[in-house]
């Protein structure tokens, strides 16, 4: 009354596994290339954005220290 064990896959004959075909697998492949292309080509666009945003910030924190220090020169 033990558990049934579950046949490992190199118990399992080729004819038992699903293999697709070479033609098969090669459409596989080739659609998931074709995925991680466009997710690279998302991330590159979105890493362009986020640099253009650390950009605006930057200068606008330089402008914003340049503008503090030419008041505090004025007061003393």
């Amino acid at each position: 009354m033990g558990a049934k064990r579950v046949p490992s896959r190199k118990d399992q004959s080729l004819s038992s596994v699903n293999v697709p075909d070479p033609a098969q697998r090669l459409q596989m492949v080739e659609a998931e290339r074709d995925r991680l292309k466009e997710r690279l080509q998302e991330a590159e666009a979105r890493i362009a954005a986020l640099e253009k945003a650390r950009t605006l910030v930057v200068n606008r924190i330089d402008w914003l220290i340049d503008t503090l220090d030419s008041a505090l020169e004025k007061r003393i």
